[in-house]
């Protein structure tokens, strides 16, 4: 699968598992901006506010680590992409909660098949 492919794939389903893109980064269209070359690299950002603010109620300082991000790059002609998991976010701020393990569903649905596990 190609970058542009494996990014219309994920934000794809993002929206189909019910989930909302906030922004969609691109950093190589931003250097690009100031004079300098990368190869195609996106970050979206993403999530489910009822999700995020349950966590949030929880402990405030997850905040800085919500929305969810997905980073999608291209190097040597392989596409990349990078994550965390949701329990992964949850476990740095001391969170325990039913809902983790659905946002980690979540994530999962989005990725199946695009990553190597």
């Amino acid at each position: 699968m190609d970058f542009d492919e494996c990014v219309e794939t994920i934000k794809s389903r993002i929206l189909s598992n019910g989930g909302l893109i906030f922004a969609e980064i691109d950093h190589s269209k931003n250097a690009k901006d100031v004079g300098l070359s990368l190869d195609s690299d996106k970050v979206i950002i993403f999530g489910n506010p009822r999700a995020g603010t349950i966590l949030m109620q929880i402990n405030r300082k997850i905040s800085y680590d919500l929305p969810l991000r997905i980073a999608i790059w291209k190097e040597n002609n392989e596409v990349y992409i990078e994550y965390k998991m949701p329990s992964e976010i949850a476990k740095e701020y001391g969170i325990v909660h039913e809902i983790v393990k659905k946002m980690d569903e979540f994530v999962s649905n989005i990725l199946k098949g695009l990553t190597r596990e």
